[in-house]
């Protein structure tokens, strides 16, 4: 079965998600039980917890930068989680670049929407604008 990772939001515990658990909203956290907030696949993280899962993942990370007054990143957000729900072999991770803005600044990035795909915790491709969930298949698809 397919998994994803994410960060506990209440004791901030690195969590291997079940797929179909996160679909059916029921995931939880292996330490203190409390509900996973995801979207399809695609969980929120800061840019600590981002670089936690970077270290423990051996599968690609695809991450969406983005922001709330970002008009583009809001028509892109649905389209970011479709993707996610058909590529379940990649973790889909969103990082607020107003929340965090340490990480986007390590990172380099200047526009948003911006995602970002890892591999083996290092950046491995980059796309700016908002795309079809199709593109970004084609984006993960070289991994």
């Amino acid at each position: 079965m397919a998994k994803t990772m994410t960060v506990c939001p209440h004791c901030s515990a690195l969590n291997n998600v079940d797929a179909q658990r996160a679909l059916n909203k029921e995931a939880k956290c292996g330490k203190c039980g409390k509900s996973l907030n995801m979207h399809g696949l695609v969980s929120e993280v800061s840019g600590t917890d981002l670089e936690r899962i970077l270290k423990k993942s051996d599968r690609p990370v695809v991450v969406d930068f983005w922001a709330s007054w970002c008009g583009p990143c809001k028509m892109y957000g649905p389209e970011f989680e479709k993707a996610s729900l058909q590529n379940t072999d990649a973790i889909f991770l969103k990082v607020n670049t107003e929340k965090n803005p340490a990480i986007s600044q390590k990172l380099g990035i200047r526009g948003i929407p911006l995602t970002v795909v890892f591999k083996n915790g290092r950046e491995f491709k980059r796309q700016p604008g908002a795309m079809q969930a199709h593109d970004v298949t084609q984006l993960i698809k070289h991994y």
